[in-house]
């Protein structure tokens, strides 16, 4: 974690855009009209998807991949332009909210301006063909960040966005690039926006384990903290999945959740997502809308920035391609779903959660999630039912009359038993010396 990484961010949570399948428009103009609302939820950052102009060489689909990238300096025709994009950007500011823009280094696609201007800035096959180094990923060609002129205009294209207003950048496989590459781009940056906020897709470990059995140089989620802010759970994010499937253990995702607060430098921060456009939709995941709900509040809860994904709030189901046209239906809004996400983002501003001595998760072999946040004076627990198993729970604080935070509820504490079926609660309890 950096020394400038503000501990503000923990109170903080990001609404993601994939502004083509936003609405049957796709356009910026269609999401600014939609500002109020997602105000209104409670978000702090607005981040986008690319918004560049799109690679017609390989695309994928009818419209191709945003992280097809051709002009890293200019606005894809289909989404609007300069001026509609400085609007939505304004409108955002206007509403105390903040951009957050998606930047994809690690390649480019086939035809992009540099192929031709400047080959010299792509990684090469041994027969000197312009390729990419993973995967599947025939509609792009990669970089190569060993070229110092590579990186002087990478470095300038984040200085351009700063200076259109975007406050924040979420860095396309970040654990691709050169560490030192990042720690340089933050430096520069921070010259131009000293509050810019920095997000890593780090990568999953056997992405990394891959990678390296190829002669790549990926770097790790202690790495990364060095020049980013905050990053991706991808670290552990498969075994929530799994858990959920039941091929895992929930023990398993609590040893995991505290193994992550001892590894990474002290004020990590971790985004908690629970799906985004690269993931499955999480009500496609869980068993019932009582799991959904139990999932939402515990990714809210759990220390970290919360994250939601453009039609998550109505439990939307289907996953939305990144290479064709497939607006998200709007017409089916999810009241108990609303309610609840609306709640978790106002209590997400309480200060326990950037401000307390000690977040743990209570390790045991009961099927429900615990995670307690400790102050001076009190205990602030949640209790997460994610797999709906109902029955009671047994949960150490004192016995009496508590209330729920999240719908002001009475919670019954009885010979050190809960009932489960009252999941999800937050409930506040003095500490033994206050």
């Amino acid at each position: 974690m950096t020394s400038t990484t503000s501990n503000a961010l923990l109170n903080q949570s990001i609404y993601q855009v994939f502004v083509r399948n936003y609405g049957p428009e796709g356009t910026f103009d269609e999401v600014t009209a939609d500002l109020d609302r997602i105000k209104a939820l409670g978000f702090d950052y607005l981040y986008l998807l690319p918004i560049f102009p799109i690679g017609k060489k390989n695309r994928k689909g009818t419209l191709g991949s945003p992280y097809a990238i051709r002009d890293y300096m200019a606005i894809n025709p289909e989404l609007g332009d300069l001026n509609s994009f400085k609007r939505l950007v304004k409108a955002c500011h206007d509403r105390h909210m903040k951009v957050m823009l998606d930047i994809v280094f690690n390649h480019t696609a086939p035809d992009h301006y540099w192929t031709v201007d400047h080959p010299e800035y792509y990684y090469h096959r041994e027969d000197g063909s312009f390729g990419n180094r993973v995967g599947d990923w025939s509609d792009i060609i990669d970089l190569d960040l060993s070229h110092p002129g590579l990186r002087q205009e990478l470095i300038n294209t984040l200085k351009y966005w700063a200076k259109e207003g975007v406050d924040a950048f979420r860095c396309d496989v970040a654990s691709l690039l050169p560490l030192d590459f990042w720690l340089e781009a933050r430096q520069e940056i921070q010259k131009v926006h000293p509050d810019h906020v920095w997000l890593a897709e780090s990568v999953e470990p056997q992405f990394i384990r891959q990678l390296r059995s190829e002669g790549m140089h990926p770097i790790t989620d202690s790495e990364v903290y060095q020049a980013f802010d905050c990053a991706y759970e991808y670290d552990i994010l498969a075994n929530f999945y799994q858990v959920l499937e039941g091929k895992a253990s929930l023990r398993l995702w609590k040893y995991l959740l505290n193994f992550q607060q001892a590894i990474y430098p002290e004020n990590a921060i971790k985004v908690r997502t629970l799906e985004n456009h690269d993931q499955e939709r999480i009500r496609s995941r869980v068993k019932s809308e009582r799991s959904n709900l139990n999932c939402l509040a515990y990714s809210f809860f759990c220390k970290g920035m919360g994250f939601v994904y453009n039609g998550q709030e109505f439990q939307y189901a289907k996953r939305t391609t990144l290479f064709d046209k497939a607006p998200i239906d709007w017409n089916t809004p999810s009241p108990k779903y609303l309610t609840l996400l609306k709640r978790m983002l106002q209590l997400k501003k309480e200060d326990y959660f950037s401000q307390h001595k000690q977040f743990y998760v209570v390790e045991d072999d009961q099927e429900a999630l615990e995670l307690r946040y400790e102050t001076k004076k009190e205990f602030i627990v949640g209790v997460f039912d994610i797999l709906d198993q109902k029955g009671t729970y047994h949960i150490d604080l004192p016995d009496g009359s508590y209330i729920n935070q999240i719908n002001q509820e009475e919670i019954e504490i009885k010979a050190g038993q809960v009932d489960l079926a009252l999941a999800p609660f937050i409930i506040h309890s003095k500490t033994k010396n206050a």
